[in-house]
């Protein structure tokens, strides 16, 4: 039996099971215990599974239905968002036409922007008050608010930003999953977020290394469809499928 097919008997016996030890892998794959050790920690480095003494077990994605309210959000790895947000500040150049997401982490890139001569459109209230307090061309696209995120939506936001094409888009993600991609609480939110995604040339995800392997109800864009910029990431398979900027090694 060929590598990957025994990597794909694993993780099909891991999903199934939940835990499996050494022996019960040979006994599966008829490979030797040395082989299903290699096997076991080639697919931990990958973030498939998590080795444990003896075997392995399976890495249980967390689904996250529940949103928390903004402001509990942004006190929640403020540092991290911090060197996130000065990162992907320096990305915006004269004349570039940036769509700003709400969330936690777009509130710290705002802190960095310099860059006078572009025009920034975002459908966060926070967003748009704190670019128009830095003196910046700002376009807010109004709409419904969602009083827990400060987002505009629905369908007057919709029609509006169906107007704009972005030359960079900067998103906040409550999740990031190899499979699922990127997913948030909320389907009004994500309409507009997907919307967004398919008008921009260049967009970023914003998030930091507790988005990873989490879930969100409602998807808005695929794995490959965005650079991530993050603190860290430890999923190397995420890292095969799209850019990750992880900004403690920049």
């Amino acid at each position: 039996m060929i590598t990957e097919e025994r990597h794909r008997l694993i993780l099909k016996e891991l999903k199934r099971k939940g835990s499996l030890n050494v022996l019960e892998l040979v006994n599966i794959t008829k490979a030797s215990e040395s082989t299903i050790r290699r096997d076991l920690l080639e697919l931990d480095h990958q973030g498939l599974l998590k080795r444990v003494h003896g075997g392995a077990v399976l890495i249980e994605r967390a689904s996250l239905a529940v949103e928390n309210p903004l402001s509990e959000r942004q006190s929640q790895n403020s540092l991290q968002k911090e060197l996130i947000g000065k990162y992907a500040g320096k990305l915006v150049e004269e004349n570039d036409t940036v769509y700003i997401d709400t969330g936690s982490t777009t509130i710290k890139l705002i802190d960095y922007l310099i860059e006078k001569k572009a025009t920034y459109v975002t459908n966060g209230l926070l967003q748009a008050q704190m670019l128009a307090q830095k003196g910046f061309k700002v376009i807010c696209l109004g709409g419904e608010i969602r009083g827990i995120t400060g987002a505009c939506v629905g369908a007057s936001t919709y029609q509006k930003l169906s107007r704009y094409h972005f030359t960079k888009a900067f998103f906040g993600t409550n999740g990031v999953d190899i499979e699922h991609g990127f997913t948030t609480p909320d389907n009004e939110e994500a309409l507009i977020k997907e919307a967004a995604f398919s008008r921009c040339e260049m967009n970023y995800i914003l998030c930091d290394h507790s988005k990873f392997n989490k879930l969100s109800p409602v998807h808005f864009g695929d794995i490959n469809e965005a650079i991530i910029i993050c603190d860290y990431c430890k999923e190397n398979q995420i890292k095969e499928h799209t850019t990750v900027v992880e900004v403690d090694k920049v």
